[in-house]
């Protein structure tokens, strides 16, 4: 349905795919690969990598859920306490965050994610959409490349471009979407089944 959604009908006709989900709620499984290099402040010296061109892995958290254990399942709880490990052991609050990258394979998901960050309370998230709060010019930019539904969704290498994505509005390569304030800190959060895992991980700009 994607391709050529401009003359798609299918696309055009943004049908309905399941209750309260139309076709344009829903993200695209796509081919796709991205690459991050991990390396050490020794590392980098004998790269010749000059420290301004790298970001810090400043904390991550991966949390679990056995399938079965969800108690409301309009809530994201396992990605609420791999956000809240993230930020406590990186000794930063929400408030400080300049950019966040989250996991909308549909896009009920942003706004739980959003909730489980803390950005809103628990079934207001889409309250952070309709005051502005996630948009460029916002609190707290979420998804600035589109997101998965914007984008696309390779699967596998979904949470490295999300932390791809994090590093280029650091670096200030994202062209006419990039944030008028470069961000300092940035957060991601990558997801596995529905809830059942979360990958989080804090960045600090160089």
């Amino acid at each position: 349905a994607s391709t050529a959604g401009d003359h798609n009908p299918n696309f055009l006709g943004n049908e309905e795919y399941r209750d309260y989900l139309r076709m344009s709620d829903c993200s695209q499984v796509t081919d796709g690969g991205a690459a991050l290099l991990l390396c050490s402040e020794e590392g980098l010296k004998k790269l010749g990598v000059d420290r301004s061109k790298a970001v810090r892995l400043r904390s991550y958290h991966l949390a679990t859920n056995p399938l079965g254990r969800t108690a409301d399942p309009t809530r994201m709880d396992t990605a609420g306490v791999a956000f809240c490990k993230t930020f406590t052991d990186g000794e930063v609050k929400l408030s400080e965050v300049g950019v966040a990258e989250v996991h909308d394979c549909f896009t009920i998901a942003e706004l739980l994610m959003m909730e489980a960050m803390g950005l809103e309370e628990p079934g207001k998230g889409v309250n952070a959409v309709k005051s502005g709060k996630t948009t460029l010019q916002g609190e707290l930019p979420v998804n600035t490349g589109g997101g998965l539904v914007g984008f696309g969704h390779p699967v596998g290498a979904t949470g490295v471009k999300q932390a791809a994505e994090i590093y280029r509005q650091m670096k200030g390569q994202c062209g006419d979407y990039q944030l008028a304030t470069v961000p300092n800190l940035g957060v991601m959060a990558n997801m596995g089944g529905d809830d059942r895992t979360c990958f989080t991980a804090l960045f600090e700009n160089q």
